[in-house]
């Protein structure tokens, strides 16, 4: 009897034992990801993490009054660059600057070529002045605007901002072509990054100039180098003037951009650079000039940064998910020195495709 007692209670010992093993829990292992891995060096741990693709239709969907989607605008890096763009008026900075020990800096000597340039009466001019476009005329932009327009006074207020004379009082102000190409040439010898992109591009001007066109120039292999090292510095304003050079659609010239080997497209190209200049200090918050310009015009206004409006109302959705990944490409190669999927490529353009050609202005 002992011994049959003992057997059953065996058996349910071991019934019971084997359905916890069947019904049991599974034990949690951490994955690949979770365990501890050798620490990152500096320039990794700053790059995020690239950016999902969205569908053209999740991208239409997108509505900019929705809190929450819009890209976060970067301060802007409190240096004299940044002071130069966001002053409306360019004569007090001017008058600081010359014959003194601040405009005698790299900088200092770069963004007086840019004023006077810009706003002084240059004598036998052989560079261009960079493209302004005339102010319009408030009265005549008010009666433009509908009564029931929903962005009405933003569109007023913007106006009022961006709708300035940068150069009022520099009437009595004159400089020879010589003098002025001798600061450029100080501000190159002394390493300023946004005067040795500037350089380039006024030397290849002074080829059109000669009787080249366009679109039978390229950048030399050298230029293609310098322009590397001016993104390296890693200088917004340089990073504006290196990217459009770059994204020009110059003759037997191109960027694959990616593992693909892709030839990347032009306004997407120009567009990301931009985009990754705001990422290194370029003022694009919601006092851009383009973006109050898009405002007060268009009645882009919902915009808040210029992330936001190149996202979302100056591209397509597909070029938007270009720029998003050719942003993250060119942040890596800034950061780490390796430019292995930024691939210049000397070949020429297909027949027919389109080309574009991009200029400073502000």
């Amino acid at each position: 009897m002992k011994l049959r007692s003992l057997v059953v209670l065996l058996l349910v010992v071991a019934f019971g034992a084997g359905a916890w093993m069947l019904l049991r829990p599974p034990d949690l292992q951490l994955p690949p990801t979770a365990a501890a891995a050798p620490e990152a060096l500096p320039a990794q741990r700053a790059l995020p993490a690239a950016p999902a693709k969205l569908s053209a239709s999740a991208v239409l969907a997108i509505d900019l009054r929705t809190p929450g989607i819009k890209q976060s605008a970067h301060a802007a890096r409190a240096s004299l660059y940044v002071e130069f763009l966001n002053a409306k008026q360019l004569k007090p900075l001017y008058d600081r600057l010359k014959a003194s020990p601040e405009g005698q800096t790299p900088e200092g000597e770069y963004l007086l070529y840019e004023m006077l340039r810009r706003c002084a009466n240059v004598t036998d001019r052989t560079t261009p002045r960079p493209f302004v476009r005339p102010p319009a005329k408030r009265d005549e932009f008010l009666a433009s605007l509908s009564p029931t327009d929903p962005q009405r006074d933003k569109r007023i207020a913007a106006f009022d901002e961006v709708e300035t004379n940068r150069c009022a009082g520099f009437d009595g102000v004159s400089i020879t072509q010589a003098d002025l190409n001798k600061l450029l040439a100080s501000a190159v010898n002394a390493g300023d990054p946004k005067a040795r992109a500037l350089a380039i591009e006024q030397e290849l001007f002074q080829q059109r100039r000669a009787g080249g066109r366009m679109d039978s120039q390229t950048l030399s292999d050298a230029q293609v180098e310098t322009l590397r090292q001016v993104l390296a510095s890693r200088d917004p304003g340089a990073m504006v003037t290196a990217g459009r050079l770059l994204s020009n659609t110059w003759h037997d010239f191109a960027l694959r951009v990616g593992t693909d080997g892709q030839t990347a497209e032009p306004r997407a190209l120009y567009n990301a650079w931009q985009m990754l200049a705001c990422d290194y200090g370029y003022p694009c918050d919601a006092n851009n000039n383009r973006v109050l310009s898009e405002c007060a015009l268009q009645g882009h206004c919902q915009a808040t940064s210029l992330q936001d409006h190149l996202l979302f109302y100056g591209s397509s959705p597909n070029d938007s998910q270009l720029m998003a990944q050719y942003q993250q490409i060119f942040r890596n190669a800034v950061e780490t020195g390796d430019w292995s999927q930024v691939a210049v490529v000397r070949t020429p353009r297909p027949p027919g495709s389109p080309r574009m050609f991009f200029y400073g202005g502000r």
